[in-house]
């Protein structure tokens, strides 16, 4: 039992983490009032607690390792084929009107964590995304308006990614190509509800 409270109030950690330093910035008082924390670290609407917000992929379980495809492709000693996993949500809050999406290593050794996927308006009435949709792309930390996947350095420790849907009251958020922070600043005053899932990847030890 103390294992899976460990586990628990671990991957809580991360979620607050993956959120950014740009919650920081922000006091925490946007989400305060809207999210808690529930189990298995997701951060859940608590408009309808008998539907919470969720996100979850077909591709990986909570907590567990992303599929092979989502590996970063094209350098730095990565081989996969950088493929964006599959995100379906559910129990959308009231009132939303758009969602954005983040992706966020929370164990690179950089503030704020790497930022590997951000994507914003995506419509109201959309309920998964993959790297082949068409919404607008923000900034990630390659500098790339793009899904660009894990790549951790070759010591075989495992790094844990956080992927964060933000349902909005907004339908649209102005701005091309925005960073992490940049996002998060533009929906401050606009989030009615967060949700997110945790996907782990690691490198073998290089020779």
């Amino acid at each position: 039992m103390r294992k899976n409270l460990m586990g628990r109030l671990s991957r809580k950690r991360l979620v607050i983490t993956g959120l950014g330093i740009g919650l920081l910035v922000l006091g925490l008082l946007v989400f305060s009032p809207l999210v808690s924390l529930a189990k298995g670290g997701h951060v859940v609407s608590t408009a309808d607690d008998s539907h919470p917000f969720t996100v979850t992929s077909p591709n990986f379980h909570d907590d567990g390792p992303l599929p092979r495809t989502a590996e970063f492709g094209v350098g730095f000693g990565c081989n996969g084929k950088n493929i964006a996993p599959t995100l379906n949500w559910r129990g959308v809050p009231a009132g939303t009107m758009g969602f954005a999406l983040t992706m966020n290593d929370v164990d690179a050794p950089v503030a704020g964590g790497f930022h590997h996927w951000i994507v914003y308006n995506i419509a109201a009435q959309v309920r998964s995304i993959n790297g082949h949709n068409t919404f607008t792309q923000g900034t990630n930390s390659f500098g790339m308006t793009s899904y660009d996947g894990p790549c951790p350095p070759p010591t075989g420790q495992i790094h844990h990614y956080i992927f964060t849907i933000y349902a909005l009251s907004v339908s649209h958020i102005q701005g091309d190509a925005l960073t992490f922070e940049a996002l998060l600043q533009a929906i401050s005053s606009d989030v009615v509800g967060a949700t997110s899932t945790i996907g782990t990847f690691k490198r073998e030890v290089a020779d």
